[in-house]
């Protein structure tokens, strides 16, 4: 699964980060993998671009077990998108 997220600025994409830090995620540079309780995902961000591409989202066990899925989760990282755009 691939979903591109266009009009990502850099300050929206460093808000985003700080936001999964908080989570305990961490974006390291503009590339990179993620990885947390059965979450995980490869994300791009493109500055020239402007744009966020998510791709090979996988949702296993533990966060099954709360009910989470890829759409779920990517209906999240688009709320905080729109938040730190906002």
């Amino acid at each position: 699964m691939t979903k591109k997220y266009n009009n990502i600025s850099i300050s929206t994409f460093d808000c985003l980060a700080a936001k999964l830090k908080s989570q305990g995620l961490e974006m390291t540079g503009n590339s990179g993998y993620l990885s947390k309780n059965g979450i995980s995902l490869d994300y791009a961000f493109d500055e020239s671009a402007q744009t966020l591409t998510i791709e090979n989202l996988e949702v296993g066990f533990p966060a099954t077990m709360i009910g989470m899925n890829a759409d779920k989760i990517l209906g999240i990282l688009e709320k905080a998108i729109e938040d730190c755009r906002g």
